[in-house]
């Protein structure tokens, strides 16, 4: 069934942690750019026991990028890092 999924090129429910293959695919990364963004601190660090990456994570540290809120972010208890504070 995931075969039929990926014939198109994108899953329909993308796995939780995925390949560096699927997150260039997922995130319409090239290969350059992803290795560029693992180099940062901040970006997400693939898992050493399965040779892979939480792909939320790689999600909120997007949000964060775009400063925008993330839905992962809040579930996680996360503060948004830049931004205004409003205390009305």
């Amino acid at each position: 069934m995931q075969e039929s999924q990926r014939a198109n090129g994108a899953l329909l429910h993308p796995p939780r942690f995925m390949t560096d293959e699927e997150l260039r695919l997922h995130f319409g990364l090239s290969e350059r750019a992803l290795n560029r963004l693992r180099c940062t601190a901040r970006f997400p660090r693939r898992d050493s026991l399965i040779n892979k990456t939480d792909r939320r994570a790689v999600e909120h540290f997007f949000d964060r990028r775009a400063g925008i809120s993330s839905p992962v972010g809040a579930a996680m208890g996360a503060v948004v890092d830049d931004g205004e504070e409003n205390f009305n």
